[in-house]
């Protein structure tokens, strides 16, 4: 029996996870959780169901965990997707199901927060209003990222440049 190089490539592809590919999945699975619990205490602290979080330790490490959570899903929704289901690696399967976790898990949460936010401005919580601020300004900006408009050139049209040179 012959073995190809196609099918060489593919049986070393399929291997099980090593030790640090199983810490940083443990570890990207902790902040994501530890993201959910912060974001569900605020939300619950601005409903006046639980009371919110305080310190400035506590304040420091939310708003940390909110940042590190929106810079992942900013960097997932801008990754390329370079490989198709049939060609990908375990290591692309691993990063796709966290790069989804990640993007679903903001994108709900800010969402959430937004419309608390919106509805319950007066009693919202400092780091609610922040996510609920990052979220939407990241929303904006994977927005103008996916139907390619550059905010800080102007269009052709109007540039004063272009109109005296004429």
């Amino acid at each position: 029996m012959t073995t190809t190089r196609h099918a060489t490539r593919r049986a070393s592809t399929h291997r099980s996870p090593e030790g640090p590919d199983v810490a940083l999945a443990v570890v990207l699975g902790t902040l994501l959780v530890g993201f959910v619990l912060v974001a569900a205490r605020e939300i619950g602290a601005t409903l006046g169901i639980v009371e919110g979080g305080r310190g400035d330790s506590y304040q420091l490490f939310a708003v940390s965990l909110t940042g590190l959570v929106g810079a992942v899903f900013a960097l997932a929704m801008g990754a390329s997707r370079r490989t198709d289901a049939a060609t990908a690696t375990d290591d692309d399967q691993r990063r796709r199901f966290f790069s989804t976790a990640y993007v679903l898990t903001y994108v709900t949460a800010g969402a959430i927060a937004l419309l608390v936010c919106l509805v319950r401005l007066g009693s919202s919580t400092v780091i609610l209003r922040s996510l609920a601020a990052a979220f939407l300004g990241t929303a904006v900006a994977v927005a103008s990222a996916y139907f390619g408009a550059d905010p800080v050139q102007p269009p052709r049209s109007t540039s004063p440049r272009r109109r005296a040179a004429g």
